[in-house]
């Protein structure tokens, strides 16, 4: 681990992997702090990735370090902030409100690659997740498209239902689309065909492509 802590360290997958096997092990998941927290873009780069993929037996238990692994969505390298929404689907607790709406926020990111993971997020996220992200999206961005989401939470408690469905995915925003899409791809029981097929007859191509990596289970190319 002090390697990865060094300043001079340039990534090294080998020694990111047998660390990762320690943690698996019962290494202590508080030492992940200082790396999530390290100045070098690569000892970051290397600790997302190890909260992102820590098996999901171990991922509730790192609520320890959720506030670390929070202040990775604004970091300027788009991994980092991709691995960082992966990992607070499986820490966050009715406590991280906040941290779940800043999640939702990054809907909003530059990087199409990071919405879709957002997108993913919304399709795997618990009920009371979806909830907490929707409303503290709203609370930090009060003048935006996350307050259209708020409202029709509280109105129709964002139940997947034909109508409320396609409201989303005809919403001249695209970012209550993005979200509708998300909303349709959720699994229930088992996927729901009419739903998805409301997302890919949409005229919004992110839209038509969050349903598409739904099918092929895969980020966009």
């Amino acid at each position: 681990m002090s390697k990865l802590l060094a300043p001079g360290f340039e990534g090294d997958s080998e020694l990111t992997f047998a660390l990762q096997s320690e943690f698996h092990k019962g290494f202590p998941l508080e030492n992940l702090r200082p790396l999530l927290t390290s100045d070098n873009l690569h000892t970051q780069a290397a600790a997302a990735y190890l909260v992102a993929e820590i098996s999901p037996r171990l991922s509730f238990n790192m609520n320890c370090v959720v506030a670390e692994i929070a202040d990775l969505l604004d970091s300027k390298i788009v991994r980092i902030r991709f691995d960082a929404i992966e990992a607070l689907l499986g820490c966050t607790t009715g406590a991280d409100g906040a941290i779940l709406g800043r999640v939702m926020l990054k809907l909003d990111d530059e990087c199409l690659g990071v919405r879709w993971k957002v997108a993913q997020f919304i399709r795997l996220a618990a009920g009371w997740q979806l909830r907490l992200a929707v409303e503290n999206a709203a609370t930090l961005r009060p003048d935006s498209a996350f307050a259209i989401l708020a409202k029709a939470h509280g109105r129709e408690n964002l139940k997947a239902t034909t109508h409320t469905v396609q409201w989303l995915l005809d919403h001249p925003n695209p970012l209550v689309r993005r979200f509708g899409a998300s909303v349709a791809t959720r699994p229930r029981y088992v996927l729901d065909e009419q739903f998805l097929a409301m997302a890919e007859a949409s005229h919004d191509v992110e839209v038509r492509e969050i349903a598409a990596t739904c099918r092929r289970r895969g980020p966009p190319e």
